[in-house]
Protein backbone atom coordinates (compact mmCIF):
# COMPACT_ATOMS: atom_id res chain seq x y z
CA UNK A 1 0.00 0.00 0.00
CA UNK A 2 1.28 3.77 -1.05
CA UNK A 3 1.22 6.30 1.13
CA UNK A 4 -0.97 8.17 -0.75
CA UNK A 5 -3.63 5.23 -0.39
CA UNK A 6 -2.91 5.51 3.04
CA UNK A 7 -3.37 8.58 3.94
CA UNK A 8 -6.88 8.29 2.12
CA UNK A 9 -7.44 5.44 3.87
CA UNK A 10 -6.81 7.19 7.31
CA UNK A 11 -9.02 10.58 5.85
CA UNK A 12 -12.21 7.90 5.35
CA UNK A 13 -11.53 6.32 8.60
CA UNK A 14 -11.83 9.78 10.39
CA UNK A 15 -14.19 10.80 8.41
CA UNK A 16 -16.47 7.66 9.34
CA UNK A 17 -15.75 8.36 12.78
CA UNK A 18 -16.88 11.72 13.35
CA UNK A 19 -19.66 10.61 11.33
CA UNK A 20 -20.75 8.12 13.89
CA UNK A 21 -20.02 10.21 16.84
CA UNK A 22 -22.32 12.69 15.30
CA UNK A 23 -24.95 10.25 15.01
CA UNK A 24 -24.27 9.03 18.84
CA UNK A 25 -25.14 13.14 19.65
CA UNK A 26 -28.07 12.85 18.02
CA UNK A 27 -29.20 10.20 19.93
CA UNK A 28 -28.44 11.26 23.27
CA UNK A 29 -25.59 8.62 23.82
CA UNK A 30 -22.72 10.95 25.27
CA UNK A 31 -20.67 8.29 26.48
CA UNK A 32 -20.38 6.29 23.41
CA UNK A 33 -19.35 9.57 21.25
CA UNK A 34 -17.16 10.37 24.02
CA UNK A 35 -15.17 7.29 23.78
CA UNK A 36 -15.23 7.94 19.82
CA UNK A 37 -13.82 11.81 20.10
CA UNK A 38 -11.30 10.82 22.60
CA UNK A 39 -10.03 7.62 20.23
CA UNK A 40 -9.87 10.22 17.65
CA UNK A 41 -7.53 12.87 19.91
CA UNK A 42 -5.26 10.03 19.87
CA UNK A 43 -4.39 10.33 15.88
CA UNK A 44 -2.31 12.70 14.26
CA UNK A 45 -4.94 15.51 12.54
CA UNK A 46 -4.87 18.57 11.07
CA UNK A 47 -5.17 21.43 13.76
CA UNK A 48 -8.76 22.66 12.15
CA UNK A 49 -10.03 18.75 12.71
CA UNK A 50 -8.39 18.32 15.92
CA UNK A 51 -10.20 21.55 17.07
CA UNK A 52 -13.70 20.70 16.12
CA UNK A 53 -12.58 17.05 17.58
CA UNK A 54 -11.75 18.98 20.62
CA UNK A 55 -14.83 21.42 20.33
CA UNK A 56 -17.57 18.65 20.13
CA UNK A 57 -15.74 16.61 22.93
CA UNK A 58 -16.17 19.65 25.06
CA UNK A 59 -19.48 19.95 24.49
CA UNK A 60 -20.33 16.13 24.91
CA UNK A 61 -18.77 16.56 28.22
CA UNK A 62 -20.57 19.64 29.09
CA UNK A 63 -24.25 18.10 28.38
CA UNK A 64 -23.13 14.64 29.93
CA UNK A 65 -22.09 16.82 33.63
CA UNK A 66 -25.28 18.25 32.98
CA UNK A 67 -27.29 15.13 33.52
CA UNK A 68 -29.57 14.71 36.69
CA UNK A 69 -27.54 12.24 38.31
CA UNK A 70 -23.98 13.52 38.01
CA UNK A 71 -22.22 13.22 40.80
CA UNK A 72 -20.86 16.58 41.70
CA UNK A 73 -17.12 15.73 41.49
CA UNK A 74 -17.80 13.93 38.25
CA UNK A 75 -20.00 16.89 37.10
CA UNK A 76 -16.90 18.62 38.01
CA UNK A 77 -14.50 16.85 36.03
CA UNK A 78 -16.24 17.02 33.10
CA UNK A 79 -16.94 20.65 33.07
CA UNK A 80 -12.68 20.98 33.53
CA UNK A 81 -11.83 18.80 31.04
CA UNK A 82 -14.53 20.57 28.77
CA UNK A 83 -12.82 24.00 29.13
CA UNK A 84 -9.30 22.48 28.81
CA UNK A 85 -10.17 20.74 25.52
CA UNK A 86 -11.82 24.52 24.69
CA UNK A 87 -8.79 26.17 25.26
CA UNK A 88 -6.96 24.13 23.28
CA UNK A 89 -9.32 24.27 20.08
CA UNK A 90 -8.77 27.91 20.59
CA UNK A 91 -5.43 27.68 20.13
CA UNK A 92 -5.91 27.04 16.06
CA UNK A 93 -9.13 29.06 15.72
CA UNK A 94 -8.34 32.94 15.04
CA UNK A 95 -10.84 35.33 15.21
CA UNK A 96 -9.77 37.22 12.14
CA UNK A 97 -9.16 33.70 10.30
CA UNK A 98 -12.36 31.65 11.41
CA UNK A 99 -14.50 34.04 12.90
CA UNK A 100 -17.66 31.11 13.07
CA UNK A 101 -15.50 28.09 14.88
CA UNK A 102 -13.74 30.82 17.38
CA UNK A 103 -16.71 32.53 18.04
CA UNK A 104 -18.62 28.53 18.55
CA UNK A 105 -15.27 27.69 20.75
CA UNK A 106 -15.89 30.73 22.91
CA UNK A 107 -19.93 29.98 23.22
CA UNK A 108 -19.25 26.29 24.12
CA UNK A 109 -16.63 27.78 27.17
CA UNK A 110 -19.53 30.31 28.50
CA UNK A 111 -21.69 27.60 28.53
CA UNK A 112 -18.84 25.57 30.27
CA UNK A 113 -18.49 28.14 32.91
CA UNK A 114 -22.56 28.13 33.77
CA UNK A 115 -22.65 24.99 33.83
CA UNK A 116 -20.19 24.63 36.24
CA UNK A 117 -21.54 27.80 37.95
CA UNK A 118 -24.67 25.73 38.15
CA UNK A 119 -22.59 23.20 40.70
CA UNK A 120 -20.58 25.32 42.46
CA UNK A 121 -22.16 28.24 42.98
CA UNK A 122 -18.95 30.27 42.25
CA UNK A 123 -19.67 33.67 40.42
CA UNK A 124 -16.02 33.85 39.18
CA UNK A 125 -17.38 31.31 36.65
CA UNK A 126 -20.55 33.41 35.62
CA UNK A 127 -17.57 36.34 35.27
CA UNK A 128 -15.50 33.27 33.16
CA UNK A 129 -18.62 32.76 30.95
CA UNK A 130 -19.38 36.50 30.40
CA UNK A 131 -15.57 36.64 29.46
CA UNK A 132 -15.58 33.73 26.93
CA UNK A 133 -17.98 35.73 25.19
CA UNK A 134 -16.49 38.76 24.94
CA UNK A 135 -15.80 39.50 20.85
CA UNK A 136 -18.44 37.14 20.26
CA UNK A 137 -21.28 39.23 18.56
CA UNK A 138 -18.83 41.55 16.60
CA UNK A 139 -16.98 38.60 14.79
CA UNK A 140 -20.43 37.24 14.37
CA UNK A 141 -21.90 40.47 13.55
CA UNK A 142 -18.94 40.88 10.54
CA UNK A 143 -19.21 37.07 9.49
CA UNK A 144 -22.64 37.45 8.42
CA UNK A 145 -23.36 34.90 11.06
CA UNK A 146 -27.23 35.65 12.22
CA UNK A 147 -28.27 32.06 13.32
CA UNK A 148 -25.05 31.75 15.44
CA UNK A 149 -25.64 35.49 16.48
CA UNK A 150 -28.72 34.43 17.91
CA UNK A 151 -27.28 31.89 20.10
CA UNK A 152 -24.62 33.56 21.74
CA UNK A 153 -27.20 36.27 22.42
CA UNK A 154 -29.66 33.73 24.03
CA UNK A 155 -26.11 32.33 25.83
CA UNK A 156 -25.74 36.17 27.02
CA UNK A 157 -29.37 36.85 27.65
CA UNK A 158 -29.40 33.47 30.41
CA UNK A 159 -25.90 35.21 31.74
CA UNK A 160 -27.67 38.64 32.47
CA UNK A 161 -30.91 36.18 34.19
CA UNK A 162 -28.24 34.77 36.47
CA UNK A 163 -27.19 38.33 37.64
CA UNK A 164 -30.63 38.90 38.42
CA UNK A 165 -31.68 36.02 39.96
CA UNK A 166 -28.44 36.56 42.24
CA UNK A 167 -29.20 39.98 42.94
CA UNK A 168 -32.29 39.35 43.85
CA UNK A 169 -31.15 36.74 46.34
CA UNK A 170 -28.65 39.20 48.39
Amino acid sequence: MNAVSESRSADESIAATLARARVLIEKQNFDSAIQLYTALLEAHLPSDLRSEVETNLAAALCTLAQGPHAPKNTALGQLDRARELLNAALRHRRRTTAPREWAASRANLALVHMARYEVTRNENDVLSAHLALDGTEDALDRAGEGELLDWVAAIRDHLLDLRDRRARRR
